[in-house]
């Protein structure tokens, strides 16, 4: 018997302790068109979910950075730089590993932070 779950926190907690990946945790997943290698491993996906976790310090430090690395950025969130920083930041990955994709793969990880940045869910 199938029961229906009208409330989406209910909802939320039983997929979690089933071990199932919430739609939100999903988006913040990078996955790669093909393989991507790097030192020896291959990849196919890099999970940014650690966003959920950014507070508005870690924002203005890796501002702060990438304007002393790059100068002047006026939307700094929008930048390849940005993107790079917040994934190293939030993957625990070396710098070299997010500045070695290739370009169509950077390119949708910049979207997916700026995206997770200006997206949100309509409590702006």
């Amino acid at each position: 018997m199938n029961a229906e779950i009208a409330d989406p926190k209910a909802l939320d907690a039983l997929n979690e302790k089933n071990g199932a990946v919430s739609e939100a945790e999903e988006e913040l997943i990078l996955r790669f068109k093909k393989p991507y290698s790097f030192e020896g491993q291959s990849y196919t996906e890099v999970d940014l979910s650690g966003l959920e976790e950014i507070s508005a310090a870690d924002l203005c430090r890796v501002a702060k950075f990438v304007k002393k690395e790059t100068g002047a950025d006026p939307i700094p969130e929008m930048s390849m730089p940005y993107a790079i920083q917040m994934a190293v930041r939030v993957t625990g990955k070396p710098i070299e590993f997010f500045q070695r994709l290739p370009a169509r793969e950077a390119i949708k990880l910049k979207n997916l932070v700026a995206g997770f940045l200006y997206g949100g869910d309509g409590e702006e």
